[in-house]
């Protein structure tokens, strides 16, 4: 079934079903699909975890306290172990996408050369992977005790009431992280909103069916968002590795003179665009988000 929650069914029944789905889904992607199509297993697989994850933070207050700390803990672990491979599958398409951006070929200041050896990064980081299929069991292992746990999770309140603070919450987090980003500027700040906006997003296609035009248009908004930030995220990330790794690739100083004025550039003008967005979503109070969420809910 779809990542929302169904009208005839409790929100309990809808919780379960969901963590059973997703992480069903993280599961068959990793030991059916990841020795044909690795990347793309690996990125299905974190998004399965991701989604989870921002289910998790919808029910906190609503469930055990040391069931959602152990597998907040386990969901969080699992997906930064796959990250490696991830993050090198997107600097390649990032440099790309950066140089396409602004006119740029890769036969600029050998610019290919430096593609070429983020690209044998990543199959450096696949074959890691495909080469330990203890580390894949035991992380398989994991994702299964959690798809058991999180199946048959227990919420102490129904309704409105199981998801109503941490909705406000989650809303709240967001807003605060958007202040943050506009007033330090700072990489980290920018991707901490970033993961709030992909918590409410995600919380709003759960929630679709409590008013579907308006919650359709709202998650809209915040996939767009989500996008935005995910480009500045992958920016930073690449100038990140690139500074710090820059044998490993084979960067040289006229790559770092060219791709950091770019860089510079592109993310202000995401930032511009984001800005825009985040004005918009956020621009009510918690509470009266949380209001007029309610509103919606007992319509």
């Amino acid at each position: 079934m779809a990542y929302r929650f169904v009208a005839d069914s409790t929100v309990e029944a809808n919780v379960q079903r969901v963590f059973s789905e997703q992480l069903g889904k993280a599961v068959e992607q990793l030991s059916e699909n990841f020795q044909k199509q690795p990347e793309q297993a690996v990125h299905n697989a974190r998004k399965c975890l991701k989604k989870s994850r921002s289910l998790l933070r919808l029910v906190r207050k609503s469930i055990d306290k040391s069931i959602y700390q152990q597998e907040s803990q386990r969901l969080r672990d699992v997906g930064r172990s796959l990250a490696p491979a991830r993050d090198s599958a997107v600097y390649p398409a990032t440099l790309s996408t950066l140089l396409d951006t602004y006119g740029l070929t890769l036969d600029v200041n050998s610019f290919s050369t430096l593609k070429t050896g983020l690209v044998d990064l990543y199959n450096v980081q696949l074959d890691n992977l495909s080469d330990r299929e203890q580390f894949i069991a035991a992380v398989m292992t994991d994702l299964e005790a959690s798809q058991t746990n999180l199946s048959q999770v227990a919420l102490k309140q129904t309704g409105w009431k199981a998801v109503a603070k941490n909705l406000r919450h989650i809303y709240s987090q967001g807003q605060q992280n958007f202040d943050q980003a506009y007033n330090d500027g700072d990489d980290d700040d920018f991707h901490n909103w970033r993961k709030r906006v992909k918590d409410l997003w995600y919380c709003t296609c759960l929630l679709q069916s409590l008013w579907p035009p308006i919650m359709k248009a709202f998650e809209s908004e915040l996939h767009e968002l989500a996008d935005l930030l995910g480009d500045d995220h992958d920016i930073a990330a690449l100038r990140q590795f690139l500074t710090h790794h820059a044998k490993e690739v084979g960067v040289k100083d006229v790559h770092m003179q060219v791709l950091v004025p770019l860089m510079g550039h592109r993310q202000t003008k995401l930032h511009r665009r984001a800005k825009t967005l985040g004005q918009k979503l956020y621009g009510e109070t918690p509470k009266a988000f949380s209001d007029r969420m309610a509103s919606y809910w007992h319509a």
